[in-house]
């Protein structure tokens, strides 16, 4: 069996992984409380506040629900400008062909840690800050067929 996938990574992609990854930790529920406390200060105190107060109101009840998600939009096209671009990834028994920038690489499946399937991707991790990201729409119809083969790959290692 042979996959061949050729990856295109979004800022959005990377984007909306990050916020679910953020917002379904302990953080998401500290940023939620935050806010939610922050509005009920921001409606009791604004009429006795002054304009000092209220600029620092009006900032803490915006910080998490957009500058939050505007930085870490910023931050993900940043991140996706150092890498080479398109990546061909073709995938068999033997492991994992990558052809990205001009360049070759091989990663056999003792270099393969792990496959995460998330409800919008799933991810190959080779190690704890590399790995590529495999959004449904590059998947298509194959997904599940595609995780089960990665499964019985890595669980053989």
């Amino acid at each position: 069996m042979e996959y061949r996938f050729r990856c295109d990574l979004k800022p959005f992609d990377l984007w909306k992984m990050t916020m679910s990854r953020t917002y379904r930790s302990l953080a998401g529920a500290v940023n939620f409380i935050f806010s939610v406390a922050i509005l009920f200060v921001t409606v009791r105190i604004w009429g006795s506040s002054s304009e000092f107060t209220r600029g620092l109101l009006v900032f803490a009840c915006i910080l998490f629900p957009v500058i939050q998600p505007l930085a870490i939009y910023g931050r993900s096209v940043k991140l996706l400008e150092d890498l080479p671009g398109t990546a061909e990834l073709t995938i068999n028994q033997g492991g994992i062909s990558v052809a990205c920038g001009g360049q070759k690489e091989f990663l056999g499946w003792n270099h393969v840690q792990n496959a995460v399937k998330r409800r919008d991707s799933i991810i190959l991790t080779s190690d704890a800050s590399h790995g590529y990201v495999l959004t449904n729409k590059t998947l298509g119809e194959q997904k599940e067929e595609f995780f089960e083969f990665l499964c019985s790959k890595i669980q053989k290692q």
